[in-house]
């Protein structure tokens, strides 16, 4: 029962768009609980520094909830940085699942 990720990274007009993709590579249903209406978050850094967070600032619906992962099923969560300063940066977007671990990153410039 494995989750797996790919995150990607696209600069747009006003800003930079990511995906992050989660995959069940396994061959059982796999089943993720969260504690809140959040599914997904992305946080984008600059060598250590952490310069932009998804989440920061948002408020989701306080609602226990659970996502079922059929076998070979992808789902993907968008989110979007709005006009961000030049530069070299590592993303690393995480599925916010209580009881599951997957996250992915990916370098990117803007």
């Amino acid at each position: 029962m494995t989750l797996e990720a790919t995150l990607a990274a696209e600069p747009t007009d006003d800003g930079v768009a990511f995906t992050l993709t989660v995959t069940n590579t396994g061959s059982e249903p796999v089943q993720a609980r969260f504690t809140d209406a959040g599914r997904a978050d992305v946080a984008v850094y600059d060598g250590d520094r952490e310069v932009w967070r998804f989440s920061a600032g948002r408020m989701y619906a306080q609602v226990m909830g659970s996502e079922r992962f059929e076998p070979g099923e992808p789902r993907s969560f968008d989110a979007a940085w709005r006009d961000p300063e030049p530069g070299s940066y590592t993303a690393v977007g995480e599925l916010r699942a209580s009881d599951r671990s997957c996250q992915a990153r990916t370098e990117f410039t803007v």
